[in-house]
C-alpha cells in the first residue's frame, strides 16, 4: 500500500513540473501593441519633430476623472492635429525656428472628444505645469467648421494662450504690465454677471476672462492678438472707449517689447504667418477628413 502511494505521489510531482515548466507563450502580455495609421501619422509629425506626445484615446494618467467624457473619432482627431501642426507649431517655426518649439512646447497634448462642462461654463481647453494641453469637442469638428472664426475660438486661441505661459513662466514679465490696471482684477468674479465684454474693454482688458489675474490678462492678450481677423482689434478698441482703447495699447506694448527682447520674438510678424496660414488652410483638404 505505501509502494502505490508512493508511486502516485512521484506521478503527482511529475505532472506538476510539467504543466509548471518553460511554456513558448509569456504569461505577461505585452501592453504596446501596432500603431495604427492616425498614431504613425501623429508620431512623425509630432513626436519625431517636437519630442510631443499626442493621445486621442482616453489615456488614465492623462484625464481628468472628475468629468465625464468622450474619445476623440479618429479622423477628427488627426484632423485637428493637422490643423494645429500647420497654424501653430509651423507658424511659430517660421518665425523662430523649429528648435525654440522643441524647447518651450508643451510635451503632451490629449485631444477629448466631448466638452467638459463645470458650473455654467464648458472647458476649450486646460493645461498642466507647462507640460501638457487638453482640447475637447474634437467630435463637434464638421466640413464647416475650418474656418477662422470657429478653429480660432476653439482651438488655436488655446493653443496660444496656454503657450504664452510657458514663456512668462520661464521669464518674466515687466511688473510695469501689472501696473497698468492694478486694481481691476477681479479672481474668480470674472464670470460674473457684472463683468460684460463691454465693462472689461472699458476698463482695459481685451475678454472677461483676462481680468480674472495679471498673468490671464497678458496671455490673453497675444492669443486674440494673433488669431483675431483683421480689423477685429480696432473693432474692440471702438468698444473700449478713449479710455481702455489707451491702457489696451500701454498693455500692447508691454507684451510687444517683452517678447521681442525677451524671446526675439516679433508678435506682428507672427501675427502675419498665422493670418497668411489662414487663407491657406484649404490646401490641406481637411474637410475630407470630417466628411
Amino acid at each position: 500500500m505505501k509502494n502505490i502511494l508512493l508511486y502516485i505521489v512521484v506521478a503527482l510531482l511529475a505532472a506538476s513540473c510539467v504543466e509548471k515548466g518553460p511554456r513558448d507563450e509569456s504569461i505577461f502580455v505585452d501592453s504596446e501593441t501596432a500603431l495604427d495609421s492616425v498614431g504613425q501619422w501623429l508620431l512623425e509629425n509630432y513626436t519625431y519633430p517636437y519630442n510631443i506626445n499626442v493621445f486621442y484615446k482616453l489615456t488614465d494618467i492623462e484625464i481628468d476623472r472628475s468629468y465625464e467624457v468622450a474619445p476623440a473619432i479618429p479622423r477628427k482627431a488627426l484632423a485637428i492635429a493637422k490643423v494645429l501642426k500647420f497654424m501653430f507649431y509651423e507658424a511659430y517655426a517660421e518665425v523662430l525656428g523649429a528648435d525654440f518649439m522643441r524647447s518651450h512646447s508643451q510635451r503632451v497634448i490629449q485631444l477629448i472628444g466631448s466638452g467638459a462642462f463645470t458650473n455654467l461654463t464648458v472647458k476649450k481647453g486646460s493645461a498642466e505645469s507647462g507640460m501638457k494641453i487638453i482640447l475637447y469637442k474634437i467630435n463637434d469638428l464638421a466640413p464647416t467648421s475650418i474656418n477662422q472664426t470657429l478653429l480660432s475660438e476653439w482651438y488655436l486661441k488655446t493653443m496660444f494662450h496656454e503657450f504664452s505661459h510657458i514663456l512668462h513662466q520661464k521669464k518674466d514679465y515687466p511688473t510695469s504690465f501689472k501696473l497698468v490696471t492694478p486694481s481691476d482684477y477681479v479672481g474668480d468674479e470674472w464670470t460674473s454677471d457684472g463683468n460684460t465684454l463691454e465693462i472689461a474693454l472699458q476698463k482695459g482688458f481685451i475678454s472677461t476672462y483676462a481680468r480674472a489675474e495679471p498673468h490671464e490678462d497678458f496671455v490673453e492678450i497675444i492669443a486674440f492678438y494673433v488669431v483675431k481677423p483683421d480689423g477685429w482689434w480696432e473693432e474692440q478698441e471702438a468698444l473700449a472707449g478713449t479710455e481702455g482703447t489707451a491702457l489696451l495699447r500701454a498693455k500692447l506694448d508691454i507684451v510687444k517689447t517683452y517678447l521681442r527682447d525677451v524671446w526675439a520674438l516679433d508678435l506682428d510678424l507672427l501675427r502675419a504667418v498665422v493670418q497668411r496660414r489662414f487663407s491657406e488652410l484649404e490646401e490641406l483638404h481637411i474637410e475630407d477628413l470630417l466628411k
